[in-house]
């Protein structure tokens, strides 16, 4: 047999081992060909992505490299390359390479479609922004550019320029769903910095409007439409259950197959409990930092546990720590074959740090995969879905009567919930803040500002008159929303209020540790944002709002037995953080008071044991009901 021949035996081989599901059996083939031919094109595509769908991507990244250096005009070769650069969480390389796809298939707009989304991964609106207009240049009716386009103004903040390119994709012919699903799009999009409350409530209520009509056509599978939890609602400081449920009930209307039940559940449980975490956030996110603890410190005598990773999860020097305690497993980008994936498992207990970022768990979470289902604060919101049943929150942080904001059991637990590292100093000096002046620092995300929040911020600005108000920035449109917002209510002031770039890890921290003084928001309360400053030894004025999450800071300096910086009252609070700038003696004791006392919110297994505790009952409880 000539090798032509045997190589093509081999790829129908590994091909019919993949039919039958079976992966490791047409790796073993695929490698056979490629040692074959190393360089084919076809080859090559088909092993690295049998090494790809084996978790292996970097192995995957080599395979492709090797073959789209002896074949540089192959489209395909290269289309590839820029997915597994994605998957393997190098961006930087994957924007390289989408732009070189541009470049060899000019015509072709869904390349720049592509190099748009990655544009916006990386935080580059304006090239991302570029890349879509590229696309509608060559194609006005282009679906995907109009749906990348309307995707960036909504994320910045730009929502009227949005709204209006989701009318114009909803024209385009299509599917009823496609087309179903833009419309609802554009009638609940929501303000990401708004103007004023008056904003806010003509969004919410064109929402609720939407919601109560019911959906205009089935849809399919709503995350492959684009759709999912409407995340910026939450930042509106509002009783958040009533649309929460209505919005679960839309999609189980319109999608009938979310209401799904593994077979095994309510079964007998083994000798160890089996628990899977359902997470995106397998990295330094908010999300990652509040769950590697918990993934970490579950006792291994009594459980077992195996981490589900949702399409598209960035990936960085944190993943390897998930992966070290426990299997990772990549769901596949469709809901029935990662519901199938999940409920083959046989879990006894599924977790979801979050409900309420993620798109892809949260039409997960409508299924019934495990005999008990929980989720936790990484999104502080209840996420409105019947099939969630506890909500596993920190007593501290809640108020009285918190439980009937949420459509899950609320179990107030003790502990913080989470057992996270300290972060270690700096070894980076802060460039932004400007040392000779003092310094206001609103460090959380500038969506969180709530217009309610502003008279604050000028009643410190006019108590200080060499105050500077810093806040992290957003986008253009945003910053520009938020400034009118705030001369409203400054005036002049308004001169003395800054916008820093966004910024992670040391340069976050140098920048906390410098600062005099950071701002809380009543409305949404900062979370890993206050750990981090707080380790910095930095005090944080808070004063606790209406809903856990605008309470998170008042648990941590409960926790630390730390009073001097909560504030009962607008007023109390601009008070608090001028003494905390300029009274020398107050200062001086509020930040020895945290430096000495900031160990307590780190490395807390009593949290960890505390959550298996509450598991252990829920799944006894639960098996012994008829």
């Amino acid at each position: 047999m000539n090798p032509s021949e045997t190589l093509a035996q081999l790829l129908d081989a590994g091909q019919a081992h993949l039919a039958r599901a079976d992966l490791a059996a047409a790796l073993a083939a695929f490698a056979e060909a490629h040692a074959v031919a190393p360089t084919d094109p076809r080859t090559c595509f088909m092993y690295a992505q049998g090494l790809a769908a084996a978790g292996r991507v970097r192995e995957a990244l080599v395979v492709a490299d090797a073959a789209r250096a002896a074949h540089p005009a192959d489209a395909n070769l290269l289309r590839l390359a820029i997915e597994l650069a994605q998957a393997a969480g190098d961006l930087k390389r994957a924007v390289k390479l989408s732009t070189q796809l541009e470049v060899l298939t000019p015509a072709d707009p869904l390349a720049h479609v592509k190099t748009g989304r990655l544009w916006m991964l990386v935080a580059n609106s304006a090239a991302a922004e570029t890349a879509f207009q590229a696309a509608l240049a060559l194609d006005p009716q282009c679906g995907t550019a109009l749906d990348g386009l309307a995707d960036l103004w909504r994320l910045d903040g730009a929502t009227e320029k949005a709204r209006e390119v989701l009318l114009r994709r909803a024209a385009v012919p299509d599917a009823p769903d496609i087309m179903a699903a833009t419309r609802f799009k554009a009638a609940t999009i929501q303000p990401v910095v708004a103007r004023d409350v008056a904003e806010m409530d003509a969004a919410r209520a064109a929402f609720a409007a939407t919601l109560k009509a019911g959906p205009e056509a089935p849809l399919a599978d709503p995350w492959a439409l684009g759709l999912g939890p409407n995340f910026f609602l939450g930042y509106q400081a509002r009783d958040d259950r009533a649309l929460q449920e209505a919005q679960a009930a839309y999609f189980r209307s319109s999608t009938p197959s979310l209401d799904f039940t593994a077979p095994h559940v309510g079964r007998k449980p083994g000798a160890r409990l089996k628990v899977g975490i359902v997470s995106n956030f397998f990295s330094k996110h908010t999300v990652g930092y509040l769950t590697l603890g918990l993934a970490a410190g579950l006792d291994r005598t009594r459980f077992d546990l195996v981490l589900f990773r949702t399409p598209a999860a960035g990936q960085d020097s944190i993943t390897p720590k998930f992966a070290a305690v426990a299997p990772i497993v990549d769901l596949p980008p469709d809901l029935a074959r990662a519901r199938t994936v999940i409920a083959e498992a046989g879990l006894d207990i599924l977790h979801c740090p979050e409900i309420g970022m993620d798109h892809f768990t949260y039409f997960l979470a409508f299924a019934r995969l495990a005999t008990v289902q929980s989720m936790a604060w990484g999104h502080p919101i209840t996420s409105g879905l019947p099939q969630i049943d506890m909500f596993l929150s920190v007593d501290a942080m809640e108020p009285p009567g918190a439980e009937a904001h949420y459509r899950e059991k609320l179990v107030r637990l003790a502990g913080l919930t989470f057992s996270g590292e300290r972060p270690a100093p700096p070894d980076v000096a802060d460039t932004f803040i400007d040392k000779t002046r003092p310094s206001y620092v609103c460090a959380q995300s500038m969506f969180k500002a709530h217009p309610d929040f502003d008279a604050t911020l000028a009643a410190i600005l006019r108590q200080d008159s060499d105050g500077i108000l810093y806040f992290m920035g957003h986008s253009p449109a945003t910053i520009a929303i938020l400034t009118a917002r705030l001369e409203n209510v400054c005036g002049r002031d308004i001169e003395r209020v800054r916008f820093l770039p966004r910024m992670k890890g040391n340069a976050f921290l140098a920048m906390a540790r410098a600062a005099d003084v950071l701002l809380d928001i009543p409305q949404w309360s900062g979370g890993k944002t206050s750990l981090e400053a707080l380790a910095m030894g930095t005090p944080i004025v808070h004063q606790p709002g209406a809903f856990m999450r605008g309470r998170h800071t008042l648990a941590f300096y409960r926790r630390m037995g730390v009073d001097a910086m909560i504030a009962d009252s607008p007023e109390a609070y601009a008070h608090l953080a001028g003494r905390a700038v300029h009274d020398q003696a107050f200062r001086k004791e509020v930040r020895a008071a945290i430096a000495d006392r900031s160990d307590l919110l780190f490395n807390d297994q009593a949290s960890i044991r505390e959550i298996e505790d509450v598991w252990s009952r829920a799944v006894g409880d639960a098996i012994l009901q008829p």
